[in-house]
C-alpha cells in the first residue's frame, strides 16, 4: 500500500513539475558597459516596465562600469546582449572574435574635455594628468581626438584609468587628475556645480563614431535569433514609451546615474528627447573604419581592415523589426 501511494505522489511530481521546468523561461543578461548616460534608459525602462517580459524573455539587467568587463562575460557566455561601444566589437573581432553590432546609438562623440579652474588653454594641459575609463575605451580614443585637435603631444601628459562617474569626477575635484572626458549630464555638473570647465566639446565637431552599440555573438543570434529581436522590440518599445513619459525617464535617469532633476533633464533632453532613436540605425561604417585605422597605429592586425572584412555590422535584427510594422505601432 505504501509503496503504490510512493508511485502515485512521483507520478503527480513528474507530471506537475515536468512541464513548467521544460518551460521555464531562460533567464537572459542584458548589459551595458562603460560609462552610463542618459540614453542607457532605454535599458532601463524596458527592464523596471517589464517590457522584456511582454515579449516572452525573462531578462537580468546588469550595469558594468567597464565595456571591457562587458565584453569578457560575452565572450564566456555571461551575458547575451551588450550596449557599450562599438570599439569593444572592433577590438575583439581583431582578435578572432565573431561579435555582431546590431543597433547603434550615438554615432558621434558626446563627449567634452572638462578640466580644472586652472587650466585656462590648451598649452596648460603640457605635464598634467588626464583619467579615462578604460585604455583603448571610447573615451580614451575622444581624448586622444581632443589632444590632437587642441594641438597638444599626448606625450606631452600622463593618462592614467579610473573606472566610474562618480570616482572620476572625485579626482577631479580633488585635484588628482587634472581633467578628463565627460558626456552630459556629468559635465553640467562639473562645470556648474564645482566651476570646472570645458576646453573642447567633440559632439559639436560631429567626428563620426560608434559611440553606443547593441553588441551580440554571431553564433547566439544564429540559434537564437527570436529572442535577440525579442531584447531589441523591448527596447524599441522603451525610446518611445521615455520620449513620451519624461517624468518617468527622469526618475529613471536620477535612480541609476544618482543626479538632481535639473540634471537628469540634461541628459533626457540631450540624449533621450534628440538622439534616442539613433538606436534603431546601425553605427556609421566612417565610424568604424575611424576605430580600426586608429587601432592600426599600434595593432598590425587592423592593418586593411575593413567593417566588412571584420564582419561588424548585421542589419537584419532592424530590418525585420522595421519592415514587420512594429515601430509604427509602438511610436
Amino acid at each position: 500500500m505504501h509503496k503504490t501511494i510512493q508511485i502515485a505522489i512521483l507520478l503527480s511530481l513528474l507530471f506537475f513539475s515536468a512541464p513548467s521546468s521544460l518551460h521555464a523561461a531562460e533567464t537572459l543578461r542584458v548589459a551595458s558597459g562603460g560609462f552610463t548616460t542618459a540614453i542607457h534608459a532605454v535599458l532601463w525602462g524596458a527592464y523596471e516596465q517589464k517590457l522584456f517580459r511582454k515579449y516572452g524573455l525573462d531578462v537580468e539587467y546588469l550595469a558594468l562600469n567597464s565595456g571591457r568587463l562587458g565584453m569578457q562575460m560575452m565572450l564566456s557566455d555571461d551575458v547575451q546582449v551588450l550596449f557599450s561601444t562599438g570599439v569593444t566589437a572592433v577590438t575583439t573581432n581583431l582578435s578572432g572574435g565573431n561579435l555582431a553590432i546590431i543597433a547603434g546609438g550615438l554615432n558621434f562623440f558626446p563627449n567634452k574635455l572638462i578640466v580644472r579652474p586652472e587650466i585656462k588653454r590648451a598649452a596648460d594641459l603640457k605635464g598634467k594628468i588626464l583619467a579615462v575609463g578604460g585604455f583603448g575605451a571610447a573615451n580614451h580614443t575622444a581624448l586622444l581626438v581632443s589632444l590632437e585637435k587642441l594641438g597638444v603631444n599626448a606625450k606631452d601628459v600622463t593618462i592614467i584609468q579610473i573606472a566610474g562617474a562618480a570616482a572620476q569626477m572625485g579626482a577631479l575635484i580633488k585635484g588628482v587628475i587634472h581633467g578628463l572626458m565627460f558626456n552630459e549630464p556629468q559635465a553640467s555638473i562639473a562645470i556648474k556645480k564645482f566651476g570646472m570647465q570645458s576646453l573642447i566639446d567633440l559632439s559639436e565637431i560631429k567626428t563620426p563614431f560608434p559611440q553606443n552599440s547593441f553588441i551580440v555573438k554571431r553564433n547566439y543570434l544564429e540559434s537564437n535569433r527570436d529572442k535577440v529581436v525579442g531584447i531589441m522590440k523591448a527596447v524599441t518599445e522603451s525610446i518611445y514609451m521615455l520620449k513620451r513619459d519624461r517624468p518617468l525617464a527622469i526618475r529613471l535617469i536620477k535612480k541609476y546615474i544618482r543626479v538632481n532633476d535639473e540634471e537628469a533633464g540634461i541628459g533626457y533632453d540631450y540624449y533621450l528627447a534628440k538622439h534616442a532613436e539613433g538606436i534603431l540605425d546601425l553605427p556609421d561604417r566612417r565610424g568604424l573604419q575611424f576605430v580600426i585605422d586608429d587601432i592600426a597605429k599600434t595593432n598590425p592586425k587592423a592593418a586593411g581592415q575593413t567593417p566588412e572584412s571584420l564582419r561588424l555590422l548585421e542589419p537584419s535584427v532592424l530590418d525585420e523589426i522595421k519592415k514587420s510594422g512594429f515601430v509604427e505601432r509602438v511610436k
